[in-house]
C-alpha cells in the first residue's frame, strides 16, 4: 500500500578538486546510508560521473530503469555542463547532495547544480549533511515525486453521481486529469445493484461469518450483513474489471449503508472508498493511504471540546477495522438517519495525526494541512468519532477554514504527514493552506 520511490544514485566529482581521490569511499557511504532504509528502491550507477561519456552512461541507465527521481552526491565541486549531460538522457526531478568539507566543494557546487536548475525551470532540491534531517529531506521527496508520477497512471471510479444538494463536491474531470494526473470512469448505480445480484447466500456466506468473528457487537440480522457482502464482492468486481485505485459511491441519502462495510474491507485491500460522490477527497484519500501505509478516515466535522481544543469528526460508519481503539468495539449496526444496511461503528485510536482536505477544480484547488493528536473518546456519534487536540485555537482554525473556503470532508491518516502534503501540493502546483 505505501509507495516505494525509485531513486537513482550517483556520485559526480572533478578530478582536479581536492577529495577527488574519496570519490569512490563517497559513493559507498551515500549507498549503504540509502539502501538502509526499506521505503526506498536504490538503482546505483555503476560509473562514477567525472566526464562526458560518465555522465551520459549513469543518465542512460536511469532512464532506462525509470527511477523517479536522480540523486547525486557531489564529492567535489563539479561542472554543471555534466549535470546538464545527465539530465538530457534522464529528465527527471533531481536531488542534489552534498556534505561538509572544507575544500572539497561539495556545498558550493549543490548551490550551483541548484542555481542551474532553478534558472531552467526544473525540478530539484538541494541537501545539505548526512544525518537523519538531511536523509528525510531526500526521502520525503522522492515519495512525492514518485507519488505524482502514480497519480498520472490511476483510474478512479464513481458509482452513480455525486450527492445531490452538495455542489461542493462537484468535480471538473478535466481539472483532475491535468492538474492531479488520474483518469475518472463513471457507472450507475444500477449496474452496481445488478452485479450484486449475482451472488448467492452461499456463496458469501463463510466471509459474513468471519468477518463476524472480528467485532465486538452486531445490531443486524444475518440478512442485513449477507446483502452487505454481496455488496462487496459486486464492488471488488467492479474495481478489478475496471482496474480503478479507489472508489466513491452516491450513498447519501436513497442508498445509505449500502456500500459502509465494504468500504471498510476495501480499504484494508489498499482500496481508498470516499462517501457522497466526493471525487476530491477520494484522491487526498488515496494520497495520505501511500504515505501512511494504512487505512485513513473520512470525517465531517461535527463539534468542538472547547476546554480541550479539540475537534470531532465522524462520517456514518465505513472504517477499516484497523483504525477501531480495539476488535471489541467494533459494533455491526444499521446507518443512521435511514435505519437500514449495515455500517462499522467504533471510536477511533488515539495518537499522532494528519488532517487533510482538498477542494476546487483548475485554478481553484487548494488543500488544508494540519497535524493534531488523537484523543480517547466514546462513540458518541454512530459512525468512527475521532476527537483532535489541534495545533492552533479553535478560532483561529475556524478563521483559516472560512477564509481558504475549505470543504467539510477531511481525510485523517495516522502519523505525521504533514511536510510530504506540503511537497505534493507544491509538485501539484496546488494552493497550499496551514494550520
Amino acid at each position: 500500500m505505501k509507495i516505494i520511490p525509485k531513486i537513482g544514485f550517483a556520485v559526480i566529482f572533478h578530478p582536479f578538486e581536492e577529495n577527488a581521490d574519496m570519490a569512490q569511499e563517497i559513493f559507498e557511504n551515500g549507498k549503504a546510508i540509502l539502501t538502509s532504509k526499506k521505503d526506498l528502491e536504490i538503482v546505483v550507477a555503476d560509473d562514477l560521473i567525472k566526464d562526458l561519456n560518465s555522465a551520459i552512461k549513469v543518465g542512460r541507465k536511469f532512464k532506462q530503469v525509470g527511477v523517479d527521481v536522480a540523486c547525486l552526491k557531489l564529492a567535489t565541486w563539479s561542472s554543471d555542463e555534466l549535470l546538464l549531460e545527465i539530465f538530457s538522457e534522464c529528465e527527471v526531478p533531481y536531488i542534489f547532495w552534498t556534505y561538509s568539507h572544507l575544500h572539497a566543494g561539495s556545498l558550493c557546487g549543490g548551490q550551483q547544480f541548484n542555481m542551474i536548475f532553478k534558472e531552467l525551470g526544473k525540478e530539484c532540491i538541494f541537501v545539505y549533511g548526512e544525518d537523519e534531517r538531511a536523509l528525510q529531506k531526500i526521502m520525503e521527496y522522492a515519495q512525492c515525486v514518485a507519488l505524482r508520477n502514480q497519480l498520472k497512471r490511476i483510474r478512479l471510479g464513481q458509482i452513480g453521481t455525486r450527492t445531490q444538494g452538495m455542489l461542493e463536491v462537484a468535480c471538473d474531470e478535466f481539472s483532475i486529469r491535468e492538474i492531479i494526473g488520474p483518469r475518472v470512469e463513471s457507472i450507475a448505480f444500477e449496474k452496481f445493484r445488478e452485479i450484486s445480484k449475482k451472488f448467492t447466500d452461499v456463496m458469501v456466506m463463510s466471509t459474513w461469518e468471519e468477518i463476524k468473528s472480528r467485532v465486538g457487537k452486531i445490531s443486524i440480522t444475518d440478512t442485513d450483513g449477507i446483502m452487505a457482502i454481496k455488496n462487496y464482492f459486486a464492488l471488488k468486481e467492479i474495481i478489478e474489471s475496471g482496474q480503478w485505485s479507489g472508489i466513491t459511491i452516491q450513498c447519501y441519502p436513497s442508498h445509505m449503508g449500502e456500500a459502509c462495510l465494504a468500504f471498510s474491507l476495501l480499504a484494508d485491500e489498499g482500496i481508498p472508498g470516499a462517501c457522497e460522490g466526493d471525487l476530491n477527497s477520494l484522491i487526498l484519500m488515496y494520497i495520505l493511504m501511500k504515505f501512511s501505509g494504512e487505512p485513513v478516515h473520512n470525517i465531517d466535522l461535527l463539534y468542538f471540546f472547547e476546554q480541550e481544543n479539540c475537534l470531532l469528526g465522524s462520517h456514518c460508519g465505513c472504517g477499516s477495522f484497523k483504525l477501531a481503539s480495539s476488535p471489541r468495539a467494533i459494533e455491526l449496526a444499521h446507518v443512521r438517519l435511514a435505519n437500514k444496511g449495515t455500517c462499522v461503528l467504533f471510536p477511533s485510536q488515539t495518537g499522532k495525526v494528519t488532517m487533510a482536505n482538498l477542494v476546487g477544480r483548475k485554478g481553484t484547488y487548494r488543500m488544508g494541512v494540519l497535524e493534531g493528536v488523537a484523543l480517547e473518546t466514546e462513540l458518541i456519534f454512530p459512525g468512527n468519532p475521532i476527537k483532535v487536540r489541534l495545533p492552533v485555537s479553535i478560532p483561529d482554525f475556524l478563521n483559516i477554514v472560512e477564509e481558504a473556503g475549505l470543504g467539510h470532508h477531511w481525510i485523517i491518516a495516522r502519523g505525521t504527514h504533514g511536510s510530504k502534503l506540503m511537497r505534493l501540493a507544491s509538485l501539484l502546483g496546488i494552493d497550499l493552506i496551514t494550520f
